[in-house]
Parts: C-alpha cells; structure tokens; sequence
C-alpha cells in the first residue's frame, strides 16, 4: 500500500500488533485446545454457541498469514485443528467447515479427505451442502476451498471451487448489487430474513470473489467482487461505518446499528485489499476511512482501549432486549425508517472483545503492510 492514507492502516495495525497477539493468547484455552475465551463487560469469560468453532479457525488463519510463532502463545496447531474438528462435528455445525479447511491448508496439517471424516461431513454434493449455509458460511467455504485448492492442486477440490463459486454468484443480486443472506433453498430459519443481509454475508462475499479471480476461477468472479464492493463504499458512512444489515431488493441499508470495530479495521479492508490485489477498484480512501472510525466515531472515544489491551466490540443502541428484538422484527418484516443510519436515540460502547476479532486484525495487517503471503492467496 501506498499514500499517507494506507501510511496510516500500516501504523495502526503496528501500534496493535502487539496488543492482538498477547490478547490471544489469553484467549486460548489449553484444555480445550480452542480459541474460546473472550471479553465480556471488561472482564474474561467463555465464549458462546459455535463461537469457539469458527473464532479458533480464523485465529489460526491470522496467526499465520501475521507469521505468529504458535508456540509463542502456546499452541499445538494440530491440535487445535483436531479439536476444532470434533468440536464441529460434536455441534452439527456445519456452516463453520470453509474455517477449517482454510485453516487447514495454510498450516498444511491433514489430508482434506481425512479433515472432512473428521468434521463427519460429506462434500461429494457440494451444491447441495453450500444451497443450506447462510452467505457468509457458503462464502467462507469457498475460501477454504479455495485454499486448500491452492495447496494440493486437487481436481476434484478445484471442481468444488466451481460449484459453490455458482452457488454464491446465485446469491447477489447484479441490480442492487447486494449480497442475499440465503438461498431458496436453505433452512427455513434463514430462508425467513433472506433480504435482511449483513455485513459479514457482503464482506465475506466479496473477500471470497476476489480470491476466485486471482486463481483464475469463474469468468466473472473480479467484476462481481468489485460491483459490490463499490457499492458498500457508495453506502459507507460520513464517519467511514460500514452498516449492519443491508436489503438487496433495495440495494440499501436495512439496519445501521451496531456498528462493529472489528468491520471497521480488519474485515472490510481485508476484503478490499484483496479486491485491489486481483485487479480491481483502488479503495484505500474507503480503508482509511474506515480505520479513522474507530477513534472518531458517533460517541468520540477511542475504541482502541491501551488500558485495558484490547479494541472494544461495538457501538450500539442503548435498549432494552424487548426493544431490541421488536428492532429486528420489524427489519425482517420489511419495515424501515426513514434514515436507519441515523439513530436517535441513546448509544453505547460494547465492552466485549471476541477472539476472531484480534486475528482478522493481525490478518489484514500482515496485508496492508506487504507481508510475505506465502498459502495465501492475498
């Protein structure tokens, strides 16, 4: 990266390098082998659902592509991914199997034939697998195929790239330019809130897109990565937020708040970045921006805590859980507000920090300042 702007994404990310390493360390269990510690209200606590999966599985992809000595915070990587692997099968979470396998074939572990018996999962159908996964999920198994396509040369594997590649293409919507949150075919539960997308379902999507043009896979993969993240920048906040929920049938936002740090300085210009590297836009405005948030935000304070080590979760509307969930109703319903980025009402700091959330920081660190990539695609 180059420009005052993309100086500054390089100073950030060295002034918190430190900081992510050291917190996840901390958030490493040794006795489960995962990454399933997290803050919660400032102080260290379990993490929740399938959190441990899928935040152990991008930790393990950040520690790399950073070039982290494991063993510095002391993890065995295999086992780690073997504990990972049951603990997936154990919770039937399938959607979590694209963070395996791309954690996997950068540390180059186990055979993928024996990682998905480890999972308990059968990909000889892979449209079928990816049409019952939610975006992000199904994009984030394109990644991890992707991946492990780049580390074996495997035909059958690169055949799996194509189909869930088409399974993903299936979900953007080429006149809003937004991402669907599922498939027609996907579980009821999801199929419910298909127009009520989030940003993970984009972001992960266009990170996704941009690693199958760089490896040459699919015929339109750049121009659809770069459509749509062009038109997340087109609906990128005045203070650099990228938002919560978006509608693909109107191509707008659905919900603004919360606004998530971890979007602001990792996940966004990760995927940008990679979008650049395979030949499209130039965003570093956007990424910029999109940094600048995190200490120049709707409440003026520093979301980057020295104090307490650690970049807070998000900034969010301060409501009770019975408004909270009326909020949501009504976005799944179709309702909206005049000006959903525009809250009226009070906000607040979350003070919560998830694993994943230092990882993907020292990923698109290791990016922005021109880290040796070696597995990885960007």
């Amino acid at each position: 990266m180059e420009s005052r702007a993309a100086t500054a994404v390089v100073t950030f990310h060295e002034k918190v390098a430190g900081l992510c390493r050291d917190r996840l360390a901390d958030a490493f269990n040794p006795t489960t082998e995962l990454f399933d510690r997290q803050l919660r209200d400032k102080h260290w606590s379990n993490t929740i659902g399938t959190e441990d999966v899928t935040s152990t599985g991008i930790c393990l992809i950040g520690l790399h592509r950073a070039n982290v000595d494991p063993a510095k915070i002391g993890i065995k990587v295999r086992s780690s991914i073997e504990a990972m692997a049951e603990t997936l099968r154990r919770r039937d979470y399938a959607g979590g199997l694209g963070l395996v396998l791309w954690a996997n074939a950068v540390w180059g572990e186990f055979a993928f034939d024996e990682l998905l018996s480890r999972c308990s999962i059968d990909l000889k159908k892979p449209h079928d697998f990816a049409s019952s996964l939610t975006t992000m999920e199904t994009a984030w198994l394109l990644s991890g195929l992707i991946h492990e396509s780049e580390r074996t040369k495997s035909l059958s594997v690169r055949d799996a790239c194509e189909t869930v590649l088409n399974e993903l293409l299936g979900r953007f919507r080429k006149d809003t330019r937004i991402f669907l949150h599922a498939s027609d075919r996907a579980p009821m539960r999801h199929r419910m809130r298909k127009n009520v997308a989030n940003f993970a379902d984009q972001i992960y999507s266009v990170q996704a897109m941009a690693f199958a043009a760089l490896t040459r896979l699919g015929s339109t993969s750049l121009a659809v990565a770069d459509s749509a993240a062009r038109r997340l920048v087109e609906l990128q906040g005045n203070l650099g937020q990228w938002w919560w929920h978006y509608d693909p049938r109107s191509g707008g936002v659905a919900q603004g708040f919360p606004v998530y740090s971890v979007h602001q300085h990792a996940m966004a210009p990760m995927a940008l970045m990679a979008v650049t590297a395979a030949g499209g836009s130039d965003f570093r405005t956007a990424v910029e921006l999109s940094h600048r948030w995190v200490n120049n935000n709707e409440l003026s304070v520093d979301l980057l805590d020295a104090g307490a080590g650690t970049l807070w979760r998000d900034i969010e509307p301060e409501e009770s859980e019975i408004d909270r969930i009326a909020r949501h109703g009504k976005s799944v319903l179709g309702w909206r507000a005049k000006d959903v980025t525009c809250h009226t009402g009070k906000l607040r700091v979350n003070f919560e920090t998830r694993p994943y959330e230092w990882a993907w920081c020292l990923y698109a660190g290791a990016i922005a300042s021109g880290q040796s990539r070696e597995r990885h695609v960007v």
